[in-house]
């Protein structure tokens, strides 16, 4: 294996993925894709147990995949068509609260329409906050669009505030508390906040609206499971002569005069660890911000935005059991909607119970069906999704993956049964229906990802957040970019586009990401057999 890439992708989520792809379509570079674990995909793999059960480690549905949109648009481009969508019912989410439930329906009439239906009172509020989604959202467009700018222009142009900082730079809880009286009705928006991890009081109104606004037009699952992603991928980055490699740890950014020339990494092959460099005029990081800035550049002089960093990261970990069943859960009235479950109406208190769990108490749990979601799916599965912190497993940190011993044993068949008798409690005959199951823990994530803590959602997307003036696709080191969630906004989509545009911005080629959306669009049009001009 030569040692010499044009551009090296530390991690392969779907934003180094989306950057993989692009370079070597749009700019035929020759990538070297770089991931530690012994997948490709990052957040977006599989695994299977019992030969006929599949779970997505974190991909649970996506928005934004209608026809003609620009993320379905630019997700065809960057697979070559190799992914395809199955839509999830019109009834895609389902808020369920001790005192009612209510159902998201696709289409943003739709939701307004139940709305207020439901709170009649609240009617110019609720058209108003709508109004509000979409301001932010325009304001959310901008930044992204300053942050592809040179570092010393960005510096120039900070003071400038554009229309609706003042709105997406506040709390999702200010916004409520200014907007809305009723205490459900407040609840009710924010019931989806697990799809970023902040509660109302700590997210920044910018998420809260770019994710409410991401499933208007109802949810999305790729057929054959999330793996699809990545197989789609990897053959275009090695038809440009470019090469994806699983079990290679970047361990350092090999740094001269400010500059980022190649990469150390340690090779696992078994028990054996094999040390190798590479080399590329152009490294993008997937792997993160706290890992780029903490892990990777080692002694370079980034000393401040690590201490940004700290002061800001606000990890947010979770456990998943992943559930085998014996039979179809249409028998009990699940069609594939989600189910986001609380055991109280106050957002923020649910959260602030999250470690609970440890004592037998579960305050929210996410129910999710896979198989029902994907036509494919070889058998029955569903997953239950719960927040909890790092602390109460971190004694068996530094034990090995697979053998952390009976104490750590015992205390995941404890929250597995918590799991499994929440559910019940709400859906009666749940629990008759599993087969087989299987908890990820913190310690899970931290093993595969090498994020601190088992984090699973990069930097917060704090009121801070947005307000720094080190985070984005650009670093302080030449020729050193970042990709996925950390550069954009969070989720599948927001990591997708982050691989894109770093993709853009690592080629410092005026209007490089207006060739790219250009040559997304044109192979759109050949795809559907539309004259090209």
């Amino acid at each position: 294996m030569e040692n010499k890439y044009d551009v090296i992708i530390i991690g392969s989520g779907i934003g180094g993925l989306a950057a993989g792809s692009i370079l070597s379509k749009v700019y035929g570079k020759k990538v070297l894709l770089l991931e530690r674990h012994f997948k490709i995909g990052g957040f977006t793999h599989i695994f299977k147990r019992k030969g006929s059960y599949v779970w997505d480690v974190g991909l649970h549905y996506v928005g934004e995949m209608q026809e003609g949109s620009q993320s379905s648009m630019m997700m065809n481009f960057i697979t070559d068509g190799g992914v395809k969508w199955q839509k999830m019912p019109e009834v895609y989410d389902k808020a369920v609260f001790p005192e009612f439930t209510f159902d998201f329906r696709e289409g943003k009439d739709n939701l307004k329409s139940d709305l207020i239906s439901k709170f009649p009172d609240e009617k110019q509020a609720i058209e108003q906050y709508f109004a509000d989604i979409e301001k932010s959202n325009k304001w959310l467009q901008k930044y992204q669009i300053f942050q592809t700018l040179p570092l010393s222009v960005q510096k120039t142009l900070k003071k400038i505030k554009y229309s609706g900082s003042e709105l997406s730079l506040g709390t999702t809880k200010e916004y409520l508390d200014k907007n809305f009286r009723d205490e459900n009705l407040k609840s009710l928006l924010t019931f989806q906040y697990g799809d970023h991890g902040l509660p109302p009081s700590e997210s920044s109104f910018a998420i809260h609206a770019i994710i409410t606004s991401h499933y208007f037009n109802g949810g999305y699952f790729p057929v054959g499971s999330s793996k699809v992603i990545a197989d789609s991928i990897v053959p275009i980055i090695e038809s440009k002569g470019g090469v994806a490699c699983v079990n290679h740890e970047v361990t350092e950014i090999i740094v001269k005069n400010g500059k980022a020339l190649g990469v150390k990494v340690l090779e696992s092959r078994g028990k054996e660890k094999i040390e190798k460099e590479f080399f590329a005029d152009t490294i993008i990081s997937n792997a993160g911000a706290e890992i780029t800035y903490n892990k990777l550049l080692k002694e370079h002089r980034v000393g401040k935005i690590r201490n940004e960093i700290e002061s800001q990261f606000k990890p947010v970990s979770n456990l998943t059991l992943y559930i085998g069943l014996k039979q179809d859960p249409e028998k009990l009235g699940f069609k594939g909607e989600n189910h986001w479950i609380y055991n109280n109406i106050d957002i923020d208190k649910v959260h602030s119970n999250r470690n609970n769990i440890i004592n037998g108490e579960i305050s929210q749990a996410y129910l999710s069906f896979p198989s029902k979601k994907n036509a494919k799916a070889p058998g029955h599965t569903a997953e239950i999704i719960t927040f909890v912190d790092y602390e109460p497993f971190q004694k068996w940190a530094a034990l090995p993956w697979k053998n952390r011993g009976e104490d750590y044993n015992q205390l995941k068949e404890k929250l597995s049964e918590l799991m499994l008798d929440f559910i019940e409690s709400r859906y009666p005959g749940f629990k008759a229906l599993v087969d087989y199951y299987e908890l990820s823990t913190p310690l899970s994530t931290e093993h595969f990802t090498g994020n601190r803590k088992g984090n699973i959602y990069g930097m917060p997307a704090t009121p801070a957040r947005y307000k720094s003036d080190w985070i984005g696709y650009r670093t302080p080191v030449k020729n050193l970019y970042l990709a996925g969630t950390d550069s954009t906004s969070h989720g599948i989509v927001g990591a997708m586009m982050g691989g894109v545009i770093s993709a853009a911005v690592s080629q410092g080629v005026p209007f490089s990401l207006m060739k790219i959306f250009k040559a997304a669009a044109k192979y759109s049009k050949v795809q559907k057999n539309i004259p090209v001009e």
